[in-house]
């Protein structure tokens, strides 16, 4: 251990002075005492010096800095996978009886020699004590957020271990985000690899919102493997239990997949809860996934939208084409042709409109009567190249922003709200930097009072705060501007995913914009309508006063009906601000119906009540067949290794051979400070109490 220095330094001339003043204080305190013999004096001199000193050397914290070799153990990282399809009996996997015995022998081997950490693979990956304590029971695997995991912890971590299928069922491959690790992932691959005779619903494709009066289409994905030409039908079931409508399929290939095209008549709002089912075929390997349940939040009608074009760009077709394709809008289009004129003569009343959409901005020749009481309805705006830098004061009641410049850049976008906290936002998953450029200008300031950016602009790589999209709500009215253009782009992209965020992003704003602001004093919803089984129940909520303002003291009590008629209590959480949660252990599938009481002291505030679904899931059951190449690229793209479970043979040798049984030996360095450690001041009051009692045993004062 060296001596480092002090960390409160004062100069050698005054430390000098201290010891000094000291050591005369000490001799003074005893000189005139002639009574005392010469050693005892000196003594109790010394015994004071000592102390005071002690005392100030603590205050200028000196501190030793010392550096020490120590063997430490090397430490892995265990992801197994929690899923359904992990215990699976086939061909010779004999399930979770075989999966238990590799994690037991991974738990339970080398304790002594490896520090272990454990966390499961499934929708998430969280951490666990002991490996024996998985189900099996989790509806989704997500490698992606098991790679992260990793990413996560590599700098405190050897090695990583992943026990899995590979069998994906959520979320991207994770192939290309392993590439990134700096520590190896040894696989250890489970389950089995034959082929069987089975028919899986695959996907249900539909609208998960419909309306009341409508026929709702719904697309069910049927594949098989293994059976040769053969009709079979498929039936399509309500909550009841009752038979809809029945489709017969004919598979004409060994392995195909086809598509049943249903109509449901929706007839009453609400969430309304179907089945599709196939009847279970003769040498048929599995039946669970001949089942699929889906679900439609019915509400009483159609959005009837206005749209209107007072220019001719790409965006105008995009955004006409996506509203289009949603059954659940009654679209009807103006064009502006110059002064007062549209290429579709009639203009509709503007009074039987949900949401009217403005793209682009007319010159002074257009009379603003012809689209009377604009300013109290519910307006989308979209700025366009050729109008934004028209100043039309008829339609300033539309513009959330003031535009101070002409020019026109390249932009990208930056989310500034998270998904969960608007509505507008609940957007498929994109990378922001390989969107195709916006264009807009950056000089847009001065919103309106109430508005919300939702998104801003980045111009080169630098964030320029500049809002692109803002929503605003006042009174019984909601406006929304999207001050870039060019969103056509992302539309005719080749990229799915970039064509699927633009088209929920413009349903999206159409749908929020469209509904009335709600005024109720407590604002109760799940976060979602339809909840897996495996997942708990989140509900918020949002509470004021009678007054207007955020109620901080109020207790909201919630009761919660099962399907079967019971009903459970609740109380929601607190959490500032006038916002509550509550969140609900898993829960049986079903129709849940709630109802919510906000009161303060013996004072109602308001009444709530709502419905979610909670379903179960035939994901883990569509795809039985281990991804072998999967787990190997991980392996092979980190530099570790791949086993199966019924080879495991080498793989503690592995480990060895590659150095991760070995004791490490790490250099640790350290501070030590006397004046964070208790004996120190305890040789202090023993210096000081030796002389007390000196003093004592010579009657001194």
């Amino acid at each position: 251990m060296d001596f480092q220095g002090f960390q409160h330094s004062i100069p050698l001339l005054v430390f000098l002075v201290f010891t000094i003043a000291f050591a005369i204080l000490s001799l003074l305190s005893y000189k005139k005492l002639a009574t005392l013999p010469f050693y005892s004096k000196a003594g109790l001199a010394v015994l004071r010096f000592s102390a005071l000193m002690l005392l100030l050397v603590l205050v200028l914290n000196p501190y030793f800095f010392s550096k020490n070799e120590v063997k430490t153990n090397p430490k892995i990282l265990v992801l197994a996978d929690n899923s359904e399809s992990m215990g699976i009996t086939k061909g010779d996997y004999r399930g979770s009886e075989d999966i238990r015995l590799v994690l037991n022998q991974l738990q339970n081997r080398y304790t002594e020699e490896i520090d272990k950490e454990y966390f499961t693979i499934g929708a998430e990956s969280r951490q666990i004590s002991y490996l024996d304590s998985l189900l099996f029971n989790e509806t989704e695997t997500n490698l992606t957020n098991a790679i992260s995991q990793i990413q996560e912890l590599e700098d405190q971590f050897d090695a990583a271990i992943i026990v899995s299928d590979g069998i994906i069922t959520y979320g991207k491959n994770p192939v290309i985000q392993a590439s990134n690790l700096t520590l190896p992932v040894y696989t250890i691959a489970t389950g089995d690899t034959s082929l069987v005779r089975d028919i899986t619903i695959r996907n249900i494709i539909t609208n998960n919102s419909g309306y009341t009066d409508t026929r709702h289409q719904v697309d069910a994905e049927i594949y098989h493997k293994g059976f040769n030409t053969f009709e079979f039908p498929v039936q399509l079931y309500n909550s009841n239990g009752e038979i809809l409508e029945t489709q017969n399929i004919v598979f004409k290939a060994e392995e195909e997949v086809v598509t049943a095209s249903f109509n449901i008549e929706l007839e009453e709002p609400g969430i309304q809860q179907f089945r599709i089912q196939i009847p279970p075929q003769d040498d048929e390997w599995s039946i669970e996934n001949n089942t699929s349940d889906f679900s439609i939040d019915v509400t009483d009608s159609k959005i009837r939208i206005l749209d209107v074009a007072f220019e001719i760009h790409p965006d105008v077709k995009t955004v006409r084409t996506i509203l289009q394709s949603d059954q659940n809008i009654e679209l009807e289009v103006l064009t502006w042709m110059g002064g007062n004129r549209f290429i579709e003569n009639e203009i509709p009343a503007l009074n039987e409109m949900d949401l009217i959409i403005v793209h682009g901005l007319p010159n002074n020749t257009f009379n603003p009567s012809l689209l009377s009481n604009l300013d109290q309805k519910p307006v989308l705006y979209f700025h366009l190249p050729g109008s934004s830098a028209i100043r039309n004061n008829s339609f300033s009641s539309i513009e959330l922003l003031e535009n101070q410049s002409y020019q026109i850049f390249n932009i990208n976008l930056i989310p500034k709200v998270k998904k969960t906290d608007h509505p507008v936002m609940e957007l498929p998953e994109i990378s922001f930097e390989n969107l195709p450029p916006l264009r807009s200008s950056l000089e847009l300031s001065n919103p309106a009072i109430n508005t919300t950016t939702l998104f801003t602009s980045s111009y080169q790589g630098i964030d320029s705060k500049n809002p692109v999209i803002l929503v605003n709500e006042s009174g019984t009215r909601r406006i929304g501007n999207v001050t870039a253009w060019n969103w056509y782009k992302m539309y005719q992209s080749n990229d799915e995913s970039e064509r699927n965020f633009v088209n929920t992003l413009i349903s999206n704003l159409a749908a929020w914009v469209s509904n009335d602001p709600d005024d109720r004093l407590l604002k109760i919803s799940p976060s979602k309508t339809v909840f897996n089984v495996t997942e708990p129940i989140k509900l918020n909520a949002d509470l004021k006063n009678e007054s207007g303002e955020l109620e901080n003291e109020g207790l909201i009590e919630i009761t919660v009906q099962n399907p079967d008629g019971n009903n459970n209590s609740y109380t929601m959480k607190n959490t500032g601000n006038g916002v509550y949660g509550l969140e609900i252990p898993t829960l049986s599938p079903g129709h849940y119906n709630f109802s919510a009481t906000a009161r303060k002291g013996d004072r109602v505030i308001d009444t709530q009540s709502g419905e979610f679904l909670i379903e179960d899931s035939n994901a883990e059951l569509i795809n039985t067949v281990r991804d072998d190449d999967l787990l190997l690229n991980i392996s092979t793209q980190t530099g570790g290794k791949f086993f199966t479970y019924d080879d495991l043979s080498l793989f503690w040798e592995t480990l060895e051979n590659d150095n991760l049984l070995t004791k490490k030996t790490e250099i640790v360095e350290s501070y030590t400070f006397p004046v964070r450690s208790f004996y120190w001041f305890l040789i202090v009051l023993v210096l000081l109490g030796t002389e007390w009692m000196i003093r004592k045993y010579y009657s001194l004062p």
